[in-house]
């Protein structure tokens, strides 16, 4: 799926650690940005796509394969591998526990608390940021199984998972919009808390599952199937196919729009 997206995905499950959260309006917000940012750290992996990718990483690493040649292969650092599985994201999430009580130590201004405490005051945020990654893995496992056969969720397992091929790698317009009606719906809320004293979870976490059970429909529902291994010879028809598959389900003129700020954005989307 596109990095838009997921990075979206991410916020909206944001909104959702955060009304479990008792802080202030900006520091529930810091929850929802920490999740998106997390949302979209798992195709840092792609990076081996990047045209300077084999005169600097891969020299500094003296790698014999090509940055393109490990992007499609099945290398621990290689797309879908390491950095698509639930142990990257406890690493990760774990390095974000320490760095934030390193930072808050060195702040002189508050005193210092000791490290569990902190990781339990702090405990919105890493949650957060846990499932904001792990619903970027979660999202990929529909995709084509391409040349990996899904993501290595469980690393270090050989077995990859998911590839199922139910959507295409980009334009799930109708995916993304769902993903939108969510987080606003629940940063709406989260608002609405600073005037009215109600309890936000239930309704949030409600919005948050009737959102991904619409989006599982849609995906369910797909008129192509666009599952397929190694490499697709058939790539824009697909692609194309797909896009045909959005027009019948926004209507043309939504379809529209969507395409036209598609064809704004400097990435796949």
């Amino acid at each position: 799926m596109d990095i838009l997206t997921h990075t979206l995905s991410g916020l909206a499950v944001g909104t959702v650690v955060s009304s479990f959260s008792n802080s202030g309006f900006k520091s529930r917000l810091k929850i929802v940005l920490i999740s998106g940012f997390a949302g979209a750290i798992p195709d840092l992996d792609a990076i081996s796509l990047w045209s300077g990718f084999d005169t600097t990483i891969g020299r500094f690493f003296n790698l014999s394969a090509s940055g393109k040649e490990i992007y499609s292969a099945k290398y621990w650092y290689s797309h879908h591998a390491f950095m698509h599985s639930a142990l990257a994201g406890v690493i990760l999430t774990a390095i974000l526990g320490h760095v934030s009580y390193l930072l808050a130590a060195m702040n002189k201004a508050q005193k210092s608390n000791p490290f569990l405490q902190h990781l339990k005051e702090k405990r919105y945020m890493l949650i957060a940021f846990f499932l904001g990654f792990l619903i970027h893995l979660i999202e990929d496992m529909p995709t084509p199984a391409s040349s990996w056969g899904g993501i290595n969720l469980f690393w270090p397992s050989q077995s990859y998972i998911g590839g199922s091929g139910d959507i295409w790698w980009w334009n799930n317009y109708d995916i993304f919009l769902i993903v939108l009606a969510v987080i606003v719906i629940n940063l709406s809320v989260s608002l609405i808390r600073k005037f009215v004293d109600f309890d936000a979870r239930k309704f949030t976490v409600a919005i948050f599952i009737l959102g991904l059970s619409l989006s599982i429909l849609q995906m369910k529902s797909r008129k192509y199937d666009f599952a397929y291994s190694g490499y697709a010879p058939n790539y824009q028809e697909l692609e194309a196919q797909s896009k045909e598959n959005q027009k019948e389900i926004l209507g043309n003129q939504l379809f529209q729009i969507m395409e036209n700020f598609d064809n704004k954005l400097p990435f796949y989307f």
